[in-house]
């Protein structure tokens, strides 16, 4: 009676409780019964994804195959290199402007901003031979991304974090020697999916199928559903001021709760199982967070990573747990409260053990027969010394 989280032959089937031994955890947990109604976190989707419905202002979103197309585009900041046949005075390496151009020998600006460089060869040749410094028949541009540049992009909708985020950070001290005398620059975090990774993944509401992207005042469709189902994605190349847009579809899809690379890959969870009140932040062994989970866990396992299950059979059996959290669609603070008894016996069902979300709070309470166990005690503390008088 010293400690206690869960009764294990509580859990065992009440037509039998003299049939012997209590079975096995695991073993209760799969009898599908009937779980009593309990207060829900959140709203699960009970539909499939194809009867929900879009939101209305994403009908005039479409696809651009030059906005889809496998080759980057260049955004401001991106260092590149210009190589004209005979033409040394206007080869060399440039730095996209803030306004998305480049800046040639006796031309006018040259806009590239969101331009691949076959494009951008194409703009340089076209823009030289209109100013009578080459012939059509013999100009020759080549052009070589050098470095693409930290862009930043606004992300909304259903994501954890949305506003403003940076994508495709350098770090100078990363780089090899061969690397940097080479030609060409390798991207891999200049892409959508690395932007809904900046705004810490897509919330489990979200509709990965209809994502959009707006450039230019244009929106595009792009569906990302296949970096969970495992079909292809193509994944768009981002450039400086481009907007995504994740729409909701107003409840919680279960199969969205895992870590991927547009969800989180795991997330902390406050939690506590104090018996009584610590004097000092020492004493209950507070650090600077309680626990980490892998995105997808649910509430039984914050239970059990908190010690809250499991220890002595006449303690733990009516201990209740505690979870606080924030609706990831309404935004509405919920607190409900599961015993553990019940939580390890309707473990299968989705609204008693309910998904954590990150950022929740878990705490346990002890039971009845503690606090009894405890008063106990304060009294015999009380007695004692009276006796010896």
């Amino acid at each position: 009676m010293l400690s206690g989280c869960t009764q294990h032959h509580a859990l065992r089937d009440p037509q039998h409780a003299n049939a012997g031994p209590a079975p096995h955890v695991h073993k209760v947990a799969a009898q599908k019964e009937p779980a009593p109604p309990v207060d829900a976190l959140y709203q699960l989707c009970d539909a499939p994804l194809d009867s929900l419905q879009a939101l209305p202002e994403l009908s005039a979103a479409r696809t651009a195959p030059a906005v889809m197309g496998k080759d980057a585009v260049l955004s401001p900041g991106d260092l590149i290199e210009v190589v004209i046949e005979n033409g040394e005075g206007f080869s060399g390496r440039y730095v996209v402007s803030p306004q998305g151009g480049i800046n040639l020998p006796y031309l006018h600006g040259i806009r590239i901003r969101g331009l691949d460089v076959y494009q951008v060869a194409e703009k340089i040749e076209l823009a030289l031979v209109r100013a009578e410094m080459f012939q059509a028949a013999t100009i020759s541009v080549n052009v070589q991304v050098l470095e693409w540049a930290e862009i930043d992009v606004v992300v909304s909708g259903a994501v954890f974090q949305p506003g403003r985020h940076y994508i495709n950070k350098h770090h100078a001290e990363g780089k090899h020697d061969e690397k940097t005398a080479a030609f060409g620059d390798y991207r891999s975090t200049r892409l959508l999916t690395e932007a809904l990774r900046a705004a810490s993944g897509i919330r489990p509401d979200a509709m990965i199928e209809r994502a959009v992207l707006v450039r230019n005042g244009w929106h595009f469709n792009v569906d990302l559903g296949g970096v969970l189902s495992g079909d292809p994605v193509l994944d768009v190349p981002l450039i400086a001021g481009d907007k995504v847009i994740v729409p909701s579809i107003g409840c919680v899809r279960q199969e969205l709760v895992r870590p991927s690379q547009i969800t989180p890959k795991g997330f902390r969870v406050f939690m506590s199982n104090l018996t009584e009140s610590a004097n000092s932040n020492a004493n209950a062994a507070v650090g600077r967070f309680s626990s980490n989970l892998p995105y997808g866990a649910r509430l039984l396992q914050a239970a059990v990573s908190a010690n809250c299950v499991g220890g002595g059979q006449w303690t733990d059996a009516p201990r209740k747990v505690v979870v606080a959290s924030t609706d990831p669609i309404s935004g509405d603070f919920r607190v409900v409260e599961r015993s553990v008894e019940a939580l390890m016996r309707f473990a299968h069902d989705d609204t008693h053990n309910p998904l954590l979300m990150p950022n929740d709070a878990v705490a346990c309470y002890d039971s009845d027969i503690t606090n009894i166990r405890d008063l106990a005690r304060f009294m015999l503390d009380i007695i004692n010394p009276l006796r010896a008088l």
